[in-house]
């Protein structure tokens, strides 16, 4: 945990740089009339989202209704018939699937085109922020019992580097320089980044975000994330789940962040503390596996990434975790079935 000086100091740093953007020749984007509607729908149980205005809002979005029948008629969707309308795609892809792809389509195109950077692929960031949001969601499932909604984590977890995209743009110089010396030390990027900017990435999205009006617990879980340890308590959990999300994209393999290195789901803060329920070895390996799975059988269709090829163990149907920079090696559960089926159930 950082010294609150420390944290004083990085803040006021990400002040005069957010300040500095906001000043220059780069505009950040104002966020379109529908995004909030958008990122309304996905925080409401699925139960209370009307479909019908669901599909107006869509209908009224030429780029959004597109994106909906590309996903629905693609290789993990598809079924024997091309769709080509709205609601039969909503129903083949289904709803909540529906509103997670069209927030992910939404928020990749707000932003101006990020220049070419060595190291650093706007595809693969995309990619991998839909792979945190996707883990992200999973882990605010009610049965965990964490003090964050699934809806919130998703948008928290596509938006967690967002401030690599404004670095990107403002700074591509410096920004390069980070990503490659991250890269050469194999050493996370935001330790980089507090040498050559005096803070780091998360600290300006927080910031730059406010302007959006993204609500306050998902910019304070973007900006605590890297260390959940020093949030205040109450967004303490909305950091550590999405910090816990974040190891999990990695460990799929599914696009990058610009990382020189990856956490280890052990060192996490959530991993560390024993009175939680995903604490608790054998439920944290089976959900951490059902969420593999799941983004690898998605990941083509959603984000036009090919996951890499896992092995498959004897006797089992969960793949194993080869992808070289994660620390965590699964393994089988052969006597424990119940349990895997209980967690199973939760997504169902």
């Amino acid at each position: 945990m950082k010294a609150q000086n420390e944290l004083q100091g990085e803040e006021t740093i990400a002040n005069a740089i957010t300040l500095n953007i906001l000043n220059s020749n780069f505009k950040l984007p104002p966020m379109p009339a529908n995004g909030p509607k958008l990122m309304a729908l996905i925080q409401q149980p699925m139960d209370k989202i009307d479909i019908d205005s669901f599909a107006k809002l869509i209908n009224s979005d030429p780029g959004l209704f597109s994106m909906i029948l590309q996903l629905a008629n693609s290789i993990y969707f598809k079924g024997i018939d091309e769709i080509f309308s709205l609601r039969a795609a909503i129903t083949r892809v289904g709803l909540q699937e529906a509103i997670n792809s069209v927030n992910l389509y939404f928020f990749q195109r707000i932003l101006p085109k990020i220049p070419e950077i060595e190291g650093f692929s706007t595809k693969d960031y995309w990619a991998f922020s839909w792979a945190c949001a996707t883990a992200a969601r999973r882990l605010g499932h009610p049965n965990l019992n964490m003090n964050a909604l699934p809806g919130e984590l998703y948008i928290a977890g596509l938006l967690h580097g967002i401030g690599k995209l404004i670095l990107a743009i403002h700074y591509p110089v410096e920004f390069s320089k980070c990503i490659q010396k991250a890269a050469e030390l194999e050493q996370p990027l935001h330790t980089i980044e507090l040498d050559e900017f005096g803070t780091t990435d998360t600290l300006i999205a927080s910031k730059l975000m406010t302007i959006w009006n993204i609500p306050s617990r998902i910019c304070a879980g973007v900006e605590f994330y890297q260390d959940p340890g020093s949030a205040p308590e109450k967004y303490r959990d909305i950091a550590a789940l999405l910090q816990s999300a974040c190891s999990i994209a990695a460990m799929s393999g599914i696009g990058t962040n610009g990382d020189g290195c990856t956490m280890g789901f052990e060192s996490t803060w959530i991993a560390g503390q024993s009175g939680l329920l995903f604490s608790k070895k054998g439920i944290r390996d089976n959900i951490v596996q059902e969420i593999l799975v799941s983004l690898e059988k998605k990941s083509e269709s959603i984000t036009g990434v090919i996951p890499p090829k896992r092995d498959v163990l004897p006797d089992s149907k969960i793949p194993v975790d080869n992808h070289k920079n994660s620390s965590v090696r699964t393994q089988p559960k052969t006597d424990n079935k119940g349990l895997l089926a209980w967690i199973k159930s939760w997504f169902i």
